[in-house]
């Protein structure tokens, strides 16, 4: 596999494209891009795309692209909202493959040698992702766990889709390493909450996922993290596309709608697609759905109650990932803090 090598922009395009969509990300930002250029594998180009940041973002990220020739610092004139930022990213990079690069994440140095080294052993697989390592504000380790999405190696397409949208995960393998031309098929993020995760179980209809049994990404887990920060619909709805801010957000009932979508027109045997469908209706009885879009229609006109049903749901189903291991954390003190392998 070529490395390739820091140096003048090329018109070749490189074996990675990185994307990083950003917003007001200076606190965190140039730890990041430290781990990118560290990485072994070095035939990548980065472009950061800028949602109108009003901190030293642009600064930070300037300083960098001028230090580098695989670095492109694109500013959006207004903020486009998170997931059209995310889109922006993926059109604007070049490459065999493709990783989104959250501004405040940290990438072990052979994070993308290992990522790209499994697509490149196994031509059918569409996506591969690391364990996650996560890390407060100041660094210190949270916990380690998986991404949770057992089956999503299956040979067979409906065996995947299922286990997308019926076991619980953390929706990391969004943050994984694609295969480009899978990617483009996916129809990329929508603008709602939830599109994550419809993401992933779309690219489960199109190939195997693969899963590195080594915490190589970082994840920051912080106050200003979306998950943490963003409770009210409209809020949410606004931070995915800056269009909805007035809009009431059904975010639940149109991820099932896109769900049905790719279903409806994947590639599948009939078969196949039969057994999605069926996945699809037990869907509503997996993950607290039915609740999840009663609150919708709730929080249309009560928009307190959202915020409330989720602390609820925390406080009986803690969501996987780190939330999960510290939940078992508490459950069994004599663990120690820096643990909490989930796989």
């Amino acid at each position: 596999m070529n490395t390739g090598a820091p140096g003048a922009a090329s018109t070749r395009p490189p074996l990675v494209g990185l994307g990083m969509p950003v917003f007001n990300g200076a606190r965190f930002l140039a730890a990041t891009l430290e781990s990118i250029l560290a990485q072994t594998l070095t035939d990548f180009e980065l472009v950061i795309c800028d949602n109108a940041s009003t901190d030293a973002t642009g600064e930070i990220c300037r300083h960098y692209a001028a230090t580098d020739a695989r670095i492109r610092h694109v500013r959006n004139a207004a903020n486009l909202g998170a997931h059209p930022n995310y889109n922006r990213c993926f059109r604007l990079s070049r490459g065999r493959y493709f990783k989104w690069t959250p501004h405040d994440d940290v990438l072990a140095p052979d994070y993308l040698a290992h990522c790209v080294g499994a697509l490149e052993a196994n031509p059918r697989a569409v996506l591969c992702q690391s364990q996650l390592h996560f890390i407060d504000a100041q660094g210190a380790t949270l916990g380690i766990c998986g991404t949770d999405l057992h089956g999503a190696q299956a040979a067979g397409a409906a065996e995947r889709f299922a286990a997308a949208v019926l076991r619980a995960h953390n929706s990391y393998d969004m943050q994984g390493v694609f295969r480009r031309e899978a990617l483009e098929r996916s129809g990329l993020l929508g603008s709602f909450h939830g599109a994550d995760r419809a993401l992933v179980a779309g690219m489960t209809l199109l190939g195997p996922f693969l899963h590195v049994p080594l915490p190589l990404l970082q994840v920051r887990d912080h106050s200003g993290r979306y998950t943490r920060a963003m409770v009210d619909p409209r809020a949410r709805a606004s931070w995915h596309d800056t269009r909805l801010r007035s809009r009431w957000s059904f975010p639940t009932w149109r991820l099932y709608r896109t769900h049905v979508r790719q279903v409806l027109h994947a590639p599948l045997t009939s078969g196949e697609r039969s057994r999605c469908l069926l996945a699809l209706l037990a869907w509503w009885f997996a993950n607290w759905n039915a609740a999840r879009a009663a609150i919708d229609v709730v929080g249309a006109f009560a928009p307190e109650a959202v915020g409330f049903a989720q602390r609820l749901k925390q406080s009986f189903s803690p969501a996987p990932g780190i939330d999960r291991a510290r939940a078992r954390r508490k459950r069994s003190p004599g663990n120690p803090p820096t643990t909490g392998q989930e796989t």
